[in-house]
């Protein structure tokens, strides 16, 4: 069988704006995001947290798609935008390849509340993941893009029962999409313990991580995740520091 050199990234890129990624009324620079891709032309980009119009505009993962040179996008809201006013938060796919058979599964909200750092009152956002395919031109690539609660903001830890049946669900879909032939996924966990909470996707002969114990934000914690089924062979991985609370972070395969 012929492999395909591919390369994934995954970027949270905060509404587009620099910075920490609660800033209100700031204007999105989605052009230094449309730089880094352009620098480092990966073949598909898994977004988080890219605005959605709704629209009534082109959205952030369509945006980056044309600037940078993408001939496929997606892009499917999660929940309101802290950042924006009539915006939403979105899940984006960005591709070389089409993009098929995409579906957003919505993880069970627990309805957390709580103070921000500056007093005012946050909510847990609705959070999920996108599962879909990839055709690479005669076969198809298994793809994941999610986006998990940031927990450690509510008091609790995303490994505490309570949170099970949620990081049951994932595992589940990312098992049976390895099961299917070959796959990856693209994840901002918020939290570094990637075999803990995923324990049934990474157990031997299923899911191997490509970036373990590497810090991804600039506070030197790893919330990013590439993780890759064992029919594909990892050749290497860049985690760059950027301008925005998240690295941009990307791993090349063989698939």
């Amino acid at each position: 069988m012929n492999h395909t050199p591919l390369t994934i990234a995954t970027w949270n890129i905060g509404g587009g704006i620099l910075g920490e990624s609660h800033q209100r009324g700031v204007e999105p620079s989605l052009d230094y995001y449309a730089r880094v891709l352009a620098a480092h032309r990966p073949d598909v980009v898994c977004l988080q947290e890219a605005h959605d119009y709704h629209g009534r505009r082109e959205g952030q993962a369509q945006y980056l798609a044309r600037r940078a040179g993408y001939g496929y996008s997606v892009s499917f809201p999660t929940s309101g935008s802290h950042m924006a006013e009539r915006a939403s938060l979105a899940l984006g796919i960005v591709s070389r390849f089409p993009i098929q058979d995409a579906v957003y599964k919505q993880f069970p909200n627990p309805g957390l509340k709580g103070a921000g750092p500056n007093g005012e009152r946050w909510k847990l956002h609705d959070k999920g993941y996108v599962v879909g395919q990839v055709d690479l031109g005669g076969r198809t690539l298994g793809l994941v893009n999610g986006h998990c609660f940031p927990l450690h903001h509510f008091g609790v830890s995303p490994t505490d029962p309570t949170f099970a049946p949620m990081w049951a669900m994932l595992a589940a879909d990312l098992v049976a999409l390895g099961e299917a032939g070959p796959a990856l996924a693209a994840l901002d966990l918020n939290d570094a313990r990637v075999g803990d909470l995923l324990a049934e996707a990474l157990c031997p002969g299923r899911y191997l991580s490509a970036f373990d114990r590497t810090p991804t934000t600039p506070a030197n914690r790893q919330k990013d995740h590439i993780l890759y089924g064992q029919a594909v062979r990892l050749l290497t991985t860049t985690v760059t520091p950027t301008e925005s609370d998240h690295s941009y972070c990307q791993a090349r395969f063989l698939v």
